[in-house]
């Protein structure tokens, strides 16, 4: 059944009922003038109360929840990249690492910068507010206890360097570390909850736009058949003016939620959930710079850090036995699928390709981590073959092959799909906004102006019949 024949089915039970009742032509015309100013007063506080309902989604997801996730993950990655800079530090004499500790003061810095813009985003009470307060009381304690360590090594004392940066080591990941994840998961459950009942609600407030728009319609045809039949008049190019601003208006309102509904779905289940894998891979391996350092710092739990290290690994990219990491990328470069041959946060990426050049930064980054993962290995080898100074000075290195080369190779990637997927989360945003943009002056005016053209039609045809 066509909208028009909607319309008209309506438009006849409206009528019907009140010219069998009896009720004279002026009456049924005011009835029907007063109805029409219903109906578009009804129109508008639904239209409002929807658009504001569609908006506030759009500025949790947007502006509030999903900045607040990345930036609790990027303050994850700069304090687990703090802790990977001091044991590179603290891994040989004072002096002979000062990129390392240029390295450890930029991301101190970086955290120092990104606590301040999570404290002055706080939205959601207590659930952020307690996290930002234990990071910044937990860092001051972890920089006291890593101090501790520098001074130990200053003074060539192996076992006070080991002492003090196991409490340090402690406090970043039993206290830092938890703190960024429960600033990211209070946000993290915000936007989820808000996403799912906007679903709900935005479907809610479009049937109810609808059905109120097709109610206005509706009286204004019933209006003019009123006419016609009680009348014989054809037209009332008031009432047809205000019948087609209606039509109008209640496709263009259709049109826009059903838009900003789709920008937000791009935005967050498009976007936000693969920079947010993103973000997380880059976070771990941070983690796994810190391990791997561990692993040639502190020979007494070697064993623990490298399987902290192998655990870190397979949350970012695990590939299934029998491949490698070369015969998986080979695989999706030919446009191959992969199902089943990794899996991993990568994998979580690369399932959710919706961008131009997504895939590409995405594959670089799988490709880029396998390299980073096979120079570990060689460290591995040279420490257990009795090589140590040389496993240090490959995990510390930055030349072509190196352990932090791989690691600036592997993030120059990450940083490429990384802000394809900020792109279009930021341009989603500002769609969805735009979409809802302006109604709280747009509907009021057509309101007024349907009604003012239902008065203007409908007050000639009751002088008529003035004595």
């Amino acid at each position: 059944m066509s909208k028009t024949t909607v319309i008209s089915s309506k438009a006849q039970r409206l009528v019907l009922p009140l010219v069998k009742r009896g009720l004279t032509t002026p009456q049924v015309l005011k009835a029907g003038l007063y109805v029409t100013w219903g109906a578009s007063l009804l129109l508008l506080i639904t239209i409002i109360s929807g658009v504001q309902k569609q908006r506030y989604a759009i500025k949790t997801v947007g502006k509030d929840s999903a900045p607040s996730i990345i930036l609790a993950q990027r303050l994850k990655d700069a304090l687990a990249g703090m802790d990977a800079h001091a044991v590179n530090e603290l891994l040989v004499k004072p002096g002979e690492n000062p990129q390392g500790i240029q390295d450890y003061e930029e991301r101190r810095k970086a955290f120092s910068e990104r606590i301040i813009a999570a404290a002055q985003n706080i939205t959601y009470g207590d659930a952020e507010l307690k996290p930002i307060q234990t990071l910044q009381l937990a860092q001051e304690d972890y920089i006291t206890k890593l101090q501790q360590a520098r001074d130990f090594n200053a003074r060539g004392d192996t076992q006070g360097v080991l002492s003090a940066y196991r409490e340090a080591a402690q406090i970043m990941d039993n206290t830092l570390l938890p703190a960024a994840d429960a600033l990211a998961q209070a946000n993290l459950k915000e936007l989820d909850l808000t996403y799912d009942q906007q679903q709900f609600a935005s479907a809610r407030a479009l049937f109810c736009i609808v059905m109120c728009g097709l109610l206005l319609v509706a009286v204004l045809v019933a209006i003019q058949l009123f006419l016609n039949y009680r009348m014989h008049r054809i037209l009332n190019p008031m009432l047809l003016a205000a019948t087609a601003i209606a039509i109008l208006f209640l496709g263009y309102t259709t049109q826009s939620f059903l838009l900003a509904s789709y920008h937000l779905k791009v935005a967050k289940q498009d976007a936000f959930e693969s920079l947010r894998a993103l973000r997380q891979a880059r976070s771990f391996v941070y983690i796994a710079n810190a391990n791997e350092s561990r692993y040639l710092l502190d020979s007494a739990f070697a064993a623990k850090h490298e399987e902290d290290f192998f655990n870190n690994a397979a949350k970012i990219a695990k590939i299934s036995n029998g491949q490698t990491f070369d015969t998986v990328v080979a695989a999706l470069t030919q446009g191959k699928k992969v199902n089943g041959l990794f899996t991993g946060l990568l994998a979580d990426e690369l399932d959710n390709i919706t961008f131009p050049d997504e895939r590409e930064a995405g594959v670089a980054t799988l490709l880029t981590f396998g390299n980073y993962f096979n120079t570990q290995k060689q460290i591995h080898q040279l420490e257990q073959s009795g090589q140590h100074q040389q496993a240090i000075a490959l995990c510390t290195g930055r030349n072509q092959g190196q352990f932090y080369w791989a690691f600036d190779e592997f993030r120059k990637a990450n940083d490429k799909a990384v802000a394809i997927n900020q792109k279009a989360f930021d341009n989603a945003v500002e769609q969805g906004f735009k979409q809802v943009d302006g109604f709280e002056i747009a509907t009021p005016i057509v309101a007024v102006t349907v009604s003012i053209l239902a008065l203007l039609g409908l007050r000639p045809r009751i002088k008529e019949y003035d004595i």
